[in-house]
């Protein structure tokens, strides 16, 4: 697997992780503004009724103390029946001046406010029970589920109630029997200190539900718009920071796989492509020719110019070898100040061809002194053919043999082993 590929993948999954876990976050922000905007409105909603309830309650047991009120008794002004029912009990009487009263009993009284609340648009009360002496006052199902867990210890109970396309609050809380009530109360069974029913509140809901619902609205907006951005940001990034990353394996493979000073394939490069271009020889018959390449007189140029120039020489001569060579031979500096070179040919002529042209044109190289003269190069190289199935190192043995008969026999020049000759 080529390692571009392994450590792009690597990225792109380390980002893609960053991504889910900001996006995780993000959601778990935006779901918990959401959760408690819901539980702010609620909580005011709640406090809201609970205010309700009271004040009601305030003014409950204000009338209950005077033992009810009296109103001017006119067309439009209803008489209690159920008060007729309780015996000595004054339900209309006259004035001084003649004008006639009707007594208003608190549940009277809190369901005329309530209505006139109600018409307003602002909230509604109903006082209920289960055992209601008025059967205005009987339950609905919100009620009776409130009842029943009042009988069970709790001390409120509210909900949202949806009422065709609007929406209310619904709270309600426990009336619990006084001695004030007992007046009207105490026949139907009812101790002081008795639940014996509730107050229920019913505050209009539909705009702030709407509200929420626009709410809601945003946040989902404003989340896929913020994962937009961070697919963007991480898009980017991840691009930039592959590229960047394969800039920098780029100088890794280089570092770890070619001579820093002349360029070139390291000699361990050298034998990894070695072992390919072996392995194909061997399926196509095709011959594999290695070159020994060795700069004639280098120490000397070391010694009497430094080792800067020396270096200069090993990249000039690099530089032409590059040049001479075609692009899928082999070239590796192998050591010091010697090279080796793998190419393929047709036969033993065309391998010699490719050597001596390398010769020819190192020799036409010169290096410009300190002093303004030229230094001349020249190179002794020594050739074989890998047989097939040898080794690279028997292969590269066979050529040192003839590098060394090349340099001895006057250097400048190419010699030739066959594949056949043990190297001595």
């Amino acid at each position: 697997m080529s390692p571009y590929f392994s450590s792009t993948r690597f990225v792109k999954k380390y980002l893609t992780s960053i991504f889910l876990v900001l996006c995780l976050i993000i959601l778990s922000v935006f779901l918990g503004f959401n959760y408690k905007a819901n539980t702010l409105i609620k909580e005011q909603l709640q406090r809201q009724g609970r205010a309700f309830f009271q004040e009601i309650l305030l003014t409950r047991q204000w009338i209950a103390s005077h033992g009810g009120v009296y109103v001017k008794l006119t067309p439009d002004t209803e008489i209690n029946p159920y008060l007729r029912m309780i015996p000595d009990l004054d339900v209309v009487v006259s004035g001084d001046n003649g004008q006639r009263y009707t007594l208003k009993n608190p549940a009277l009284v809190t369901r005329e406010i309530s209505d006139l609340a109600n018409g307003k648009g602002l909230f509604s009360f109903h006082i209920t029970s289960l055992n209601p002496l008025n059967p205005y006052n009987a339950p609905d199902p919100f009620e009776k589920m409130a009842l029943a867990r009042f009988e069970q210890g709790d001390d409120e109970f509210f909900q949202y109630v949806q009422q065709d396309e609007n929406v209310s609050f619904r709270y309600m809380a426990p009336l619990v029997t006084e001695k004030a009530c007992l007046q009207c109360h105490a026949a139907q069974g009812y101790a002081e200190g008795q639940v014996r029913g509730g107050i229920s509140i019913s505050i209009p809901a539909t705009e702030m539900m709407r509200e929420m619902r626009e709410n809601r609205t945003w946040l989902i907006v404003s989340a896929f718009g913020i994962f937009l951005l961070i697919t963007s940001l991480i898009s980017y990034i991840s691009k930039a920071f592959i590229r960047d990353l394969h800039l920098a394996e780029g100088r890794l493979l280089d570092m770890a796989s070619k001579d820093f000073l002349t360029g070139l394939l390291n000699r361990r490069e050298a034998y990894n492509r070695l072992g390919g271009e072996c392995a194909r020889s061997d399926r196509t018959r095709m011959k594999v020719g290695i070159l020994l390449v060795d700069i004639d007189h280098f120490k000397r140029v070391n010694d009497t110019h430094g080792h800067a120039l020396g270096d200069q020489v090993l990249q000039s001569v690099a530089d032409r070898m590059r040049e001479t060579l075609r692009e899928y031979d082999i070239l590796c500096r192998f050591g010091g100040e010697e090279f080796l070179i793998a190419v393929q040919g047709s036969n033993t002529k065309d391998i010699h061809t490719v050597a001596e042209r390398l010769r020819e044109a190192i020799s036409r190289l010169r290096v410009q002194l300190p002093l303004g003269d030229n230094l001349e190069i020249s190179v002794s190289i020594g050739i074989t053919e890998r047989g097939m199935g040898e080794s690279i190192d028997q292969a590269i043995s066979r050529a040192d043999t003839a590098l060394y008969r090349a340099k001895a026999q006057g250097r400048n020049q190419v010699v030739f082993l066959p594949s056949d000759v043990t190297p001595s």
